[in-house]
């Protein structure tokens, strides 16, 4: 049986199209939640990095701000949200609306 999930929200599975675009980089994203977002990049940046970045969906772009939280070489990062804005949060709330529960194991890397 996979460990229970502690966090205050549920993650979610990006859709294919879904990317974050920070600096000169442009990476996919594994899963999201209101917290925060799990990119899938293979030279990520070190834990406790701050970035801001766009989250690029299909119907929206949302501006963001975050710091490293994970980070695993090969793999990606972790990144949970930081100064999170009503316009930004209230998007990320309607995009999260469209997409599917993850499965615990996920959660693992």
């Amino acid at each position: 049986m996979p460990p229970k999930d502690r966090r205050a929200n549920p993650r979610f599975l990006a859709k294919p199209e879904n990317r974050i675009r920070y600096g000169e980089r442009s990476a996919a994203i594994r899963d999201l939640s209101l917290d925060g977002v799990f990119v899938l990049d293979p030279d990520p940046l070190p834990v406790g990095s701050e970035l801001t970045f766009i989250l690029q969906t299909s119907h929206a772009e949302i501006s963001l701000e975050g710091i490293v939280r994970h980070s695993q070489l090969d793999v990606g990062m972790g990144v949970q949200f930081i100064n999170l804005s009503a316009v930004s949060k209230r998007r990320l709330i309607i995009h999260i609306a469209s997409l599917v529960s993850a499965p615990s194991e996920i959660w693992d890397t």
